[in-house]
C-alpha cells in the first residue's frame, strides 16, 4: 500500500486515512480541541526519547493531530489522504504539533492486541526491581526447561543468589530453588499477582503505563485509544501479566495483554 510498511502498520494507515477523508465522522473526538483549526490526523513515523529508557523508542501514541494553515489538497489526493511525519517532512509543510491529541491504534480485527511490551531496564524503572521481572518470567511449565532460568535471571540484570533471597518465603534460601518446578510455580504466580496489584493501585503507575503520561513529550502520549470504528478515550484496561515471544532468544520481555 506505501512504502516501507509492514502488517502491523496497516491498520494506522488505514485510520488516518478514514480520519483525514471524512473527519465529520470524528465530532465527539475533535471538538475536544475547538481551539484549533485546519486539523489534520497524521501518523508517527519517528522515534521519541522515553524518560524511562533514556532512548529513542516507539511511543504510545501511533497517531496525534497538526494544524496545517497551508493548502494542503494536492498532497492529500497524492497520497490518498494519508499524512506522516515523514510525509510532512519531504514535503516541507509546516505544522502544529496539538497536545493531548495522541491516539493508540490497535488491530482492528485483533482482540488480543499487545498493551506494553517492557525489558528488564523499563521494568526496573517502573516497578524499582530485576527480581519481580525474572519471578514473573521463569521457566516452570516443563520440567525440561527448568535448567534455562539461570541464563534468564542474568538476563534480568539479576543473580541466583538474590532471587534467592527476594523470593525467600518460597526458596527458603535455597540458591537451586530454580530447579524446581513448584517454586518456580509458586514465584511465577506470585510474581504476575504483584506486578497487577502495583498497576491497579497506583494512578501514577497507570498513567505511565497505559497513556505514556510522564514519559514522552506531547502529543506522544496516548489520551485516546482507536479500536473498531470510534476513539474513546484512553483508560485503565483489564490486562493479564504475561511472557514475551523472544524469551527463548534471549529477549526478555514483560507483556501486557488485554483480558
Amino acid at each position: 500500500m506505501y512504502k516501507g510498511t509492514h502488517d502491523g502498520d496497516i491498520d494506522e494507515i488505514k485510520f488516518v486515512v478514514k480520519f483525514n477523508s471524512n473527519k465529520s465522522k470524528f465530532d465527539n473526538y475533535l471538538k475536544r480541541f475547538e481551539a484549533y483549526s485546519n486539523l489534520w490526523m497524521i501518523r508517527v513515523t519517528s522515534k521519541q526519547l522515553s524518560k524511562l529508557s533514556d532512548r529513542k523508542v516507539f511511543t504510545r501514541s501511533d497517531t496525534y493531530l497538526v494544524s496545517i494553515n497551508s493548502d494542503i489538497s494536492k498532497l492529500l489526493e497524492d497520497n490518498d489522504y494519508y499524512l506522516s511525519e515523514d510525509i510532512l517532512l519531504e514535503s516541507n509543510i509546516p505544522y502544529t504539533k496539538i497536545p493531548h491529541s495522541g491516539v493508540s491504534v490497535k488491530m482492528t480485527t485483533s482482540k488480543s492486541y499487545q498493551i506494553l511490551k517492557i525489558g528488564p531496564n523499563s521494568f526496573k524503572g517502573l516497578f524499582y526491581s530485576y527480581e519481580l521481572g525474572a519471578g514473573a518470567s521463569l521457566y516452570c511449565l516443563r520440567e525440561n526447561e527448568l535448567p534455562k532460568n539461570p541464563d534468564l535471571i542474568t538476563g534480568w540484570n539479576s543473580t541466583v543468589e538474590r532471587m534467592a533471597t527476594y523470593f525467600d518465603r518460597f526458596t527458603n534460601s535455597n540458591k537451586k530453588f530454580y530447579l524446581n518446578q513448584e517454586i518456580c510455580k509458586n514465584i511465577k504466580n506470585y510474581s504476575c499477582k504483584e506486578i497487577e496489584r502495583m498497576i491497579n493501585s497506583s494512578d501514577c503507575l497507570q498513567k505511565k503505563i497505559f497513556n505514556g503520561i510522564g514519559l514522552y513529550e506531547e502529543p506522544y502520549t496516548a489520551f485516546y485509544f482507536y479500536h473498531g470504528e470510534s476513539i474513546h478515550e484512553l483508560t485503565n484496561i483489564p490486562f493479564n501479566v504475561t511472557t514475551g515471544s523472544g524469551r527463548s532468544k534471549g529477549d526478555y520481555t514483560i507483556v501486557l495483554k488485554p483480558n
